[in-house]
């Protein structure tokens, strides 16, 4: 398996977009950070093309992103915001059905999902 890193999330996310969700992945940005003691992907944005919202394709494409932070062991962290204009209830709900916890006691709306063979010393976050 390759190594994870931000060359490796760039064509990751040019194969979504051009290839598996072309024509549906409006924008899609993942940014990998190994600058502390836990790997991590930050979830920027994604954004599926209005008229293929509610049918599933935000579930599939964060899926994906959600099975190669499995392989490569790493967390994801992204901040909920409703600067696209989806109510926050909605977004949270859809976070959590994807697997992703939301931290306590954090304004911002950060949510964190943990790799399933995760064991890396990295789940001392407060959830």
């Amino acid at each position: 398996m390759e190594q994870l890193n931000q060359n490796v999330l760039t064509d990751y996310i040019f194969n979504l977009k051009k290839s598996m969700y072309a024509g549906i992945l409006e924008d899609l940005k993942l940014v990998y950070d190994d600058n502390n003691e836990c790997p991590e992907i930050y979830l920027e944005i994604i954004k599926i093309k209005k008229k293929y919202r509610n049918q599933g394709y935000g579930s599939a494409v964060l899926q994906q992103i959600v099975q190669l932070a499995d392989e490569h062991n790493v967390q994801i962290v992204l901040y909920a915001t409703n600067i696209f204009g989806i109510d926050l209830k909605v977004l949270y709900k859809f976070y959590r059905k994807n697997g992703f916890v939301l931290i306590k006691n954090n304004k911002e709306g950060k949510f964190i999902y943990r790799p399933k063979k995760s064991g890396s010393g990295c789940n001392n976050i407060e959830e």
